[in-house]
């Protein structure tokens, strides 16, 4: 027992010593590591505020291509940062690339869905279907661009939720943008009575559109056909155009305004009447 013991304590004295030896030469090196990560993220974030807030208020940049152009630059940053860090605890750089080099492949693979939307997202950027601050429709949901980076599109959909959408799903999708023509058509119907006059309903249409502010004669005036004659209605469609901002204001001042005019000039909106017949 006494022979074991003194075994024991010698191999202990032995690799004790070896880890205080190496604790003394490592720990400045990992300590300067850390430093440096630190360091390194606080700039990539630093540079990432900056670079986005002057290409936001720049008119001469795109939004888009600004948000794109801070995140490459956050990311470059970050991965700058962590090769220092590395090569100061005597990782050699050339190992560091040739195993990334190895993993390319089985990384790729396993993040198809992932690189798909990389791709997506530099698709979307090059050729622009939307831009941050457009209202489009994505895949079936609605709602203005609030940031594209790499990976996914964050919409705000008009009762401000946040909606975030991978760039493959976008890319593959059906896009509508609704604020990238300099004009949008307002289409409003209304159902009048068939004893009503038509022509002195569509004037009034005509004449309460022309007189809304935000209602343009380019490229064409306000415009008022019947458009159906339905069940217990004739239907009058008006089509007016406007900026693509003031889509909303114009579609629900005119559904009140020609209401309120309508009931001014005796014109009449019905409504479906049920006929109960009794049998004796």
């Amino acid at each position: 027992m006494d022979g074991l013991a003194e075994t024991t304590q010698t191999y202990w004295d032995k690799y004790s010593n070896l880890a205080l030896e190496n604790i003394i030469v490592f720990a400045p090196k990992i300590i300067l590591a850390l430093f440096l990560l630190w360091i390194g993220s606080a700039i990539a974030g630093r540079f990432y505020k900056i670079l986005l807030k002057r290409t936001t208020d720049s008119k001469k940049i795109d939004t888009t291509i600004g948000s794109v152009t801070a995140s490459l630059v956050k990311y470059a940053i970050l991965i700058a940062t962590i090769l220092a860090a590395v090569s100061v605890l005597g990782v050699e750089i050339a190992k560091i690339f040739t195993v990334l080099a190895a993993m390319t492949l089985a990384v790729g693979l396993a993040l198809q869905g992932t690189m798909s939307n990389v791709a997506a997202g530099i698709l979307l950027m090059v050729f622009r279907p939307y831009k941050v601050g457009d209202y489009v429709e994505v895949n079936g949901v609605e709602g203005i661009v609030d940031d594209i980076n790499i990976f996914t599109t964050v919409l705000r959909t008009l009762d401000n939720v946040k909606l975030t959408l991978a760039n493959g799903d976008a890319w593959r999708s059906t896009i509508k943008n609704f604020t990238s023509q300099e004009f949008r058509r307002v289409d409003v119907d209304f159902g009048i009575d068939y004893d009503d006059d038509m022509d002195k309903a569509i004037k009034i249409i005509k004449d309460t559109a022309a007189k809304h502010e935000h209602v343009l004669r380019t490229p064409d005036a306000p415009w008022a056909k019947v458009s159906n004659l339905g069940e217990s209605s004739v239907d009058i469609q008006m089509r007016v155009w406007c900026k693509p901002e003031h889509y909303w204001d114009v579609m629900f001042d005119l559904t009140k305004s020609v209401k309120e005019a309508f009931d001014k000039g005796g014109i009449s909106i019905p409504y479906p009447h049920a006929v109960e017949i009794m049998g004796k």
